[in-house]
């Protein structure tokens, strides 16, 4: 797999939980999200607009995760990763929400976290003592900030509309920050994947692309590196993950830890509601490698039907990255 670490040339607003909410705004992009955006940047370039290509894409990839400086950082596992007693201080773990890489390869290796080892910083982020002594600025500023601006709802001729005044988020990165994401591309394939990227970094992501949020370049590629434990007993998801037909739910599920998340939202270029999808957040552990399916939201008899002019399927990609850790101590005593 490859990292491709993204710098905002300016805001970004991504509704993840699509309520169409315009003051609500997530801090990262979901995996759904990324596909979606990649596979419709691909087909401009690349005329691949057929059904087949959006219903299997020629990449995966995992969600857009927050990236400070050369520190990488992961969501928090969906279990309880901390070694803690005092409930004073495992109070405070509930609030980490991102954890670093060093502190990721310990929870992939079947540890839990000691808190006094750790460093909490700004946006409930967690890094190792070494990686915060190295790195003191962490301290000092905010990585990103979700603001809300407010604005005015007018009609097609510039009208105010009824509704007046409405609040809009917009999340800021600071200098040193950004969002990265792992993509598992074949090798003949990556030229365009990276083509594709790049134009999507011109044309924007998220919301209100037209008027310049979202856009970003792609500042660095690297082959993703980590230390794995050479045990394996189960797998942890860094993306929206839906079962297929080449999972046993049950059997996947015998000793899990997992979140569940609704994805909907709206068909990109057109007013159609997508409908929702339950799926398994990033963080959740499965006891069997999950693999996931691509969902079509449109066929080609529903587009015909009601003459919408949409020439693919706006499929939604559940398809999971996900790498392997020894399980997890909590899973045995909780199970």
């Amino acid at each position: 797999m490859r990292v491709f670490r993204l710098k905002f040339h300016s805001a970004l607003h991504v509704d993840s939980k699509g309520s169409g909410e315009p003051e609500v705004a997530e801090e990262f992009i979901h995996s759904d999200t990324v596909s979606a955006a990649l596979c419709l940047a691909w087909s401009s370039l690349y005329r691949d607009t057929q059904d087949e290509f959006f219903l299997n894409p020629p990449f995966r990839v995992s969600s857009a995760f927050p990236y400070i400086g050369d520190i990488l950082l992961f969501p928090a596992p969906a279990w309880n990763c901390w070694k803690e007693d005092d409930p004073v201080k495992r109070k405070e773990t509930k609030k980490v929400r991102w954890i670093s890489r060093e502190l990721f390869e310990l929870v992939l290796s079947g540890h839990s976290l000691d808190f006094s080892q750790a460093a909490v910083i700004t946006n409930n982020v967690a890094v190792s003592r070494a990686e915060a002594e190295a790195n003191p600025e962490l301290r000092k500023v905010s990585l990103w900030a979700i603001i809300e601006r407010q604005r005015v709802s007018v009609d097609r001729l510039g009208i105010p509309g009824e509704g007046g005044l409405f609040s809009f988020a917009l999340q800021f990165f600071s200098q040193a920050s950004g969002l990265y994401i792992l993509a598992d591309v074949p090798d003949e394939q990556r030229a365009r994947f990276r083509s594709a990227l790049g134009y999507l970094g011109d044309c924007g992501i998220g919301a209100d692309r037209n008027s310049g949020l979202g856009h970003f370049k792609v500042v660095d590629e690297t082959e993703f590196s980590i230390s794995l434990p050479a045990r394996a007993e189960a797998w942890i998801t860094l993306s929206l993950f839906n079962p297929g037909p080449d999972n046993d739910i049950l059997t996947m599920t015998r000793q899990a830890a997992y979140g569940l998340l609704t994805r909907s939202g709206w068909i990109s270029g057109t007013t159609i509601g997508r409908p929702p999808i339950r799926v398994f957040v990033e963080g959740s552990c499965f006891s069997e490698k999950p693999v996931g399916r691509v969902v079509p939201m449109l066929s080609a008899d529903v587009r015909e039907k009601y003459g919408l002019q949409i020439d693919h399927c706006a499929a939604r990609d559940f398809r999971s990255i996900s790498l392997p850790c020894v399980k997890p101590a909590y899973l045995e005593e909780n199970s």
